[in-house]
């Protein structure tokens, strides 16, 4: 009898040692891959977690702005997404994050990462005062269509609606490239927040990937302007075209023409603006061009 307790007093001891209450870190196999190494502002930032168990779901940040995540081919690979904004300040950063397993565990992301100073062009331009003094008007209306961008860049649809590579919207010349610094009349104005590519009028602007447009609009500084919304708080943008061929609602797929290179809103000559937000962050597009590739998995134990 003294024996048969005693062997039940042990049974239960190691359940309760060896027992782990679902959610705990407990030292999972997975691995974290970073594209590129070296961070500036403006970078479009790619988090890759490999590991041989199956993950339910990871959670991220970087310099106060999501990295939202999704799964690749295989429940063991996914990749996040984020961007560093074209003004972040230079200095050392947290990406913290959880990875979740689908039998209830859980482990903690934590890496420090350097964000390095990066030094843009200055232009210095002397214009007719009307052409940088608005009437109020124009103020309300250009006040009221940033708000309306703003809320934009705020949403983030959960899936995933790109495919593959990005690609240019045109095949062209860089007129003037992204971040650069314009000084008018002595003042500073914003950043350069895209990229702008010369062509001529009418010249087929192309989807750079599929994803659903949620802007056919003329605004007052950008002109006839098409967003598309790629999906985990990724937008394109591309603005000054003469005609629109889609509207809001419509999905397009990658290399769809979506409309015609124009000279419409506060601009000089014909010309593609393009531009790219990721979690809100301004973000050079060209790096769309070179990220968010396929990829196979690297994982090791």
């Amino acid at each position: 009898m003294i024996l048969r307790q005693v062997q039940g007093f042990l049974s239960c001891l190691l359940l309760l040692l060896t027992w782990v209450s679902p959610g705990r870190s407990i030292g999972l196999p997975f691995q974290i891959k970073f594209s590129p190494k070296t961070l500036v502002p403006g970078a479009i930032f790619q988090v890759r977690v490999y590991s041989q168990d199956s993950i339910s779901r990871v959670q991220g940040s970087l310099a106060e702005r999501d990295i939202l995540f999704y799964a690749t081919s295989s429940r063991r690979e996914w990749e996040g997404v984020a961007g560093i904004d074209l003004e972040t300040p230079p200095g050392l950063y947290s990406l913290t994050g959880t990875v979740w397993m689908t039998d209830g565990r859980s482990g903690a992301i934590r890496e420090s990462l350097r964000i390095l100073p990066k030094k843009f062009p200055t232009q210095h331009i002397q214009v007719k005062q009307k052409y940088v003094t608005l009437g109020a008007q124009d103020s309300q209306r250009a006040a009221r269509e940033a708000r309306q961008l703003e809320a934009i860049w705020q949403t983030v649809t959960s899936k995933k609606l790109w495919v593959k590579t990005f690609h240019r919207p045109l095949s062209s010349k860089l007129t003037s490239g992204f971040g650069r610094r314009r000084i008018v009349n002595g003042k500073l104005r914003s950043p350069h927040s895209g990229v702008d590519l010369k062509a001529r009028f009418g010249t087929p602007i192309k989807a750079a990937n599929s994803g659903k447009v949620v802007l056919a609009q003329d605004l007052f500084f950008a002109g006839k302007t098409i967003i598309l919304d790629h999906g985990l708080g990724l937008y394109t943008l591309y603005a000054h075209c003469s005609k629109m061929w889609i509207k809001v609602g419509d999905l397009v797929g990658q290399g769809q023409v979506i409309g015609e290179v124009g000279a419409t809103g506060r601009v000089t000559g014909p010309h593609l603006h393009w531009a790219c937000r990721v979690s809100s962050a301004r973000v050079n597009p060209l790096n769309l061009t070179t990220l968010l590739m396929p990829t196979t998995s690297s994982f090791s134990q």
